[in-house]
């Protein structure tokens, strides 16, 4: 086969690549013709039965009618299907696909009366050039009615056509923001300080002569940091725009990622971490928190007096009595904010990138259910993430 996934009125996938020999299913699902045929099978044998009161033969005819409507449509489809492809103007497409109709309905016309001929044992004695068949004066057996029924399923045809390319586009245009998505993440990881890393294996070093008891516990902490960054959607069998994992897991990564700092700083920091039962099982996108956990630090450190503070809180809350509950994540230092101006005059980075990031990846998920804040009062420095709880991903459900 030329294609890996078989389009269907609800939930059509894209597939790899189509072929022309299938586009007729393309045009109209499989199921959706059957379904048009039999109907007109249906209406077929009880409109002829008022002309042609000879239930059998009547019946034969209506199978004919149906089998080769369903034939001539099939074939056309195909037609319509390279026709659409082309490049021609919509001016020329238009007359294509009626030209293209009137001449399968012409035929569809004559293969009837033909086959009626056959199947009518009471065509012979009366056919000539100008007699009519017995039953030909129902509604459906008027040469006219051909083309038309023709021009009626192929409306419905390039209707679901229309569709099915809608439904491609969407996901291709989803792939895409996904594959966006995933690059925003993976830049995110790489620019988790690198300097982290190098600054705690010289921090591990140095533990090593002076405080061995200390080691374990460093590389413990730092391992599962490291463990928490090789996060990967394109791992999981759930895969999404971006990995989504409960706010007590980010914070626990923030945890393994501030005991390093704090084995580095020692007494000059000092954090913590309240999370409440209900905050911790919401799902956010991975690295959404950390990168303001490191901004807390790399910038704090050089703005706070000693020690430097920093307080990661989440917790579900409201802004008013009626309002819809919101999840609120907060990191706060000790310190002040510094102008991006003098980030360049040091030379020392802090371009507000990562910030940037967590704006950008807010709006891309939460759009208007979410804010993010960046303040400074009384001596202290707070990125604030708002999050309303209707727009959060909901957590997996489990069969009791």
């Amino acid at each position: 086969m030329a294609t890996t996934s078989t389009p269907s009125l609800a939930g059509i996938e894209a597939p790899d690549r189509e072929d022309p020999v299938l586009s007729f299913r393309t045009a109209l699902p499989l199921g959706l013709q059957l379904l048009f045929w039999t109907v007109y099978g249906v209406v077929f044998y009880g409109t002829l039965l008022r002309y042609l009161p000879f239930p059998p033969i009547a019946q034969h005819l209506a199978l004919w009618a149906a089998g080769s409507g369903l034939a001539i449509s099939s074939f056309m489809g195909f037609g319509l299907h390279l026709l659409l492809d082309t490049t021609l103007h919509p001016i020329g497409k238009t007359a294509g696909v009626l030209g293209t109709v009137a001449g399968n309905g012409a035929g569809w016309g004559g293969l009837y009366y033909w086959g009626a001929e056959a199947l009518n044992p009471f065509a012979g004695p009366v056919l000539n050039l100008t007699a009519t068949l017995p039953g030909q004066g129902a509604l459906l057996t008027w040469p006219l009615a051909f083309p038309l029924l023709l021009l009626l399923w192929s409306g419905l045809a390039l209707g679901v056509r229309h569709l099915y390319q809608q439904q491609v586009q969407r996901r291709q245009l989803l792939e895409a923001e996904m594959a966006a998505e995933r690059a925003r993440l993976r830049m995110l990881r790489y620019q988790l300080n690198p300097h982290f890393f190098f600054n705690a294996l010289n921090t591990i070093g140095a533990l090593a002569e002076n405080a061995p008891g200390q080691v374990q516990t460093a590389v413990r902490e730092l391992s599962g940091f490291l463990r928490y960054t090789l996060l990967d959607s394109t791992e999981s069998p759930e895969a999404s725009a971006v990995q989504v994992v409960p706010l007590q897991d980010e914070l626990e990564a923030a945890r393994h990622y501030l005991t390093v700092e704090k084995i580095r700083f020692e007494e000059d920091l000092q954090w913590t971490v309240d999370l409440d039962e209900e905050s911790a099982a919401q799902r956010i996108p991975a690295f959404l928190v950390l990168p303001l956990v490191e901004n807390a630090i790399k910038h704090g450190q050089r703005t706070s007096p000693s020690p430097l503070r920093v307080a990661i809180r989440g917790q579900m809350t409201t802004a008013a009595p009626s309002a819809p509950s919101q999840l609120v994540v907060e990191v706060a230092n000790t310190g002040h904010l510094r102008s991006e101006g003098h980030l360049r005059s040091e030379g020392k980075g802090g371009t507000g990138t990562g910030l940037d990031n967590v704006r950008a990846r807010l709006d891309a998920r939460y759009a208007d259910h979410s804010r993010f804040a960046l303040t400074e009062k009384d001596g202290r420095v707070r990125a604030r993430i708002e999050i309303d709880a209707d727009a959060l991903d909901k957590p997996p459900t489990t069969d009791a």
